[in-house]
């Protein structure tokens, strides 16, 4: 790209007009990015329906109650561990409905929803404090996760730390996969979920990359577009003190005389 400056005020504001002509198009560039996202993530939420739906044929596996593991300084163990009872659960409305308390200071503490492969979704925690994330699940979109694998593991964390005697509730709903995990069309679907996913991840940090690019590019051509239009301003104010000079006043008959002849 030339970056030399034009020498007359004509071939600058051409030179403008070009360059808020490439700002025009790098913005169009963005939006064309936006709409690419937007697009694999409704083939997500495709993909997320189907899979409701045959989900439902695996309401005869037994459901595993939700576990707590706190872990005060030797890790993970089953010797320090909460199970949900029995009633947690309601099979009918698939929805889970679980109350902790610590008994003691947890230095990390993890969540496991159920043992079985499945599909988590409208999960919330009682406590703004704490918050999730998944350790071995696909994140379809921000109230729907996917566990591909047995044992799935949530990790939570608390912005105040997770003291003894801290009580809070877990509520979400629970689709154990189940037998539909192995087989078709279960096992081709989730696959290609899997396959949909990766490429959706990959394509939003190519969209996001382009995007940084282009705010980088158009924050470029914005600062040239200010150091030409100062570099207007001043040959508009070089002029203007020109023309209000006394020796252009006084020349002014020559100019004219000069006009006239030119015009014979």
């Amino acid at each position: 790209m030339n970056h030399e400056l034009p020498a007359t005020p004509a071939a600058l504001q051409a030179h403008i007009a070009e360059l808020e002509q490439q700002l025009r198009l790098s913005d169009e560039g963005v939006s064309q990015l936006a709409q690419r996202c937007l697009e694999l993530e409704q083939q997500l939420l495709v993909c997320q329906t189907e899979l409701a739906k045959h989900s439902t044929e695996t309401d005869n596996f037994t459901l595993t109650l939700p576990q707590l593991f706190y872990d005060t300084g030797s890790g993970f163990s089953p010797r320090e561990c909460l199970i949900a009872a029995e009633d947690a659960h309601n099979e009918l409305t698939h929805e889970v409905s679980v109350t902790f308390v610590l008994p003691e200071d947890a230095r990390a503490v993890r969540l496991d929803p159920g043992e079985l492969a499945c599909c988590i979704t409208d999960l919330a925690i009682s406590d703004e404090r704490i918050s999730f994330q998944s350790v071995n699940g696909l994140m379809l979109q921000e109230d729907c996760l996917l566990f591909l694998d047995v044992d799935p593991n949530l990790s939570l964390h608390c912005t105040t730390g997770f003291s003894a005697g801290m009580k809070f509730a877990v509520n979400y709903h629970y689709y154990p996969l189940g037998r539909f995990l192995h087989e078709q069309p279960g096992k081709s679907l989730l696959r290609a979920l899997n396959e949909l996913k990766l490429k959706n991840a990959a394509a939003a940090q190519e969209a996001d990359e382009m995007l940084q690019a282009s705010r980088a590019e158009c924050m470029r051509l914005n600062q040239q577009l200010l150091t030409l239009q100062g570099i207007q301003h001043e040959y508009q104010v070089s002029l203007e003190t020109i023309r209000a000079s006394s020796s252009w006043r006084l020349t002014a008959p020559l100019r004219r005389l000069l006009t006239l002849l030119r015009g014979h």
